[in-house]
């Protein structure tokens, strides 16, 4: 998946206008009789159809569900309803300011507003589907790429492969072996840092030393080791330091990256 841009964002909102019409329409019938009970109504209205969609497991309000976004907070898991409050009441102030909260989508880099920089969310366009991440090629040379950085375990049906977008769209692979003895003592280590990492992650959201890849009872597990931004499994989140068995087929979020599970 990749973040979404301002474009797909604006019509969502379109639609989403048009599934308030009711609202307005009641909102107008009142206006007439009390102003500032057709405030209230307004304010009310508007806030419980954004926290409420985007809170449930839809992570989105209609408008952003049929154009495939979501939304997250920033290790990929479902938001509260506090934190969708938080969010919507945030666009007042995006908005207040000439509307430059809302443009900062075209030049943050993970695509935030200022709602969602407010918020501690992020918004993923669905549409970029992950089922079709293992058709892409990564280049040596990539300053994105996340390198095996050990030759030596050629691909084969114990080998696992996770598979995302980074923070600029691009696509980014690691793969690992089950039968690497790595695994059943230190563990390989996932990071920014070059020079400390087995699999190497280039993303600005990724920690230097983010995450272990390790056995137990036969499974492969991941833990977090203090990083930055988190881990989530499938979208339920590991505490700080905590750790669980990796699911195939299933996903893999570590810092602002989403991951697609699979197995050659």
């Amino acid at each position: 998946m990749r973040y979404a841009g301002f474009w797909i964002r604006f019509l969502a909102a379109i639609v989403d206008m048009v599934c308030l019409l009711p609202a307005s329409l009641i909102y107008v019938l009142l206006k007439e009789d009390n102003y500032g009970y057709a405030f209230l109504f307004s304010l009310v209205a508007g806030w419980l159809y954004g926290a409420l969609f985007e809170s449930s497991s839809w992570q989105a309000t209609p408008g952003k569900r049929l154009l495939g976004l979501r939304v997250t907070d920033l290790h990929g898991s479902r938001i509260s309803f506090g934190r969708a409050t938080g969010r919507h009441f945030g666009k007042y102030l995006s908005g207040f300011i000439f509307g430059i909260g809302y443009l900062m989508v075209i030049w943050t880099e993970r695509k935030q507003a200022l709602h969602d920089k407010i918020a501690g969310t992020l918004v993923f366009n669905k549409t970029q589907s992950n089922t079709s991440l293992d058709n892409f090629v990564i280049s040596e040379d990539s300053k994105t790429e996340a390198a095996f950085t050990s030759s030596s375990h050629s691909p084969g049906p114990s080998r696992w492969i996770l598979a995302g977008f980074d923070s600029n769209g691009h696509v980014v692979r690691i793969g690992f072996d089950f039968n690497d003895p790595r695994l059943s003592n230190s563990g390989l280590f996932i990071g920014r840092a070059l020079e400390n990492s087995d699999l190497y992650i280039n993303d600005s959201s990724i920690s230097r030393r983010h995450a272990r890849f390790f056995k137990k009872n036969s499974e492969i597990w991941v833990e977090d080791l203090e990083s930055t931004n988190g881990i989530s499994i499938n979208g339920v989140a590991l505490p700080k330091g905590g750790s669980a068995p990796l699911i195939p087929k299933g996903s893999l979020t570590l810092g602002g990256i989403i991951f697609s599970i699979g197995r050659d």
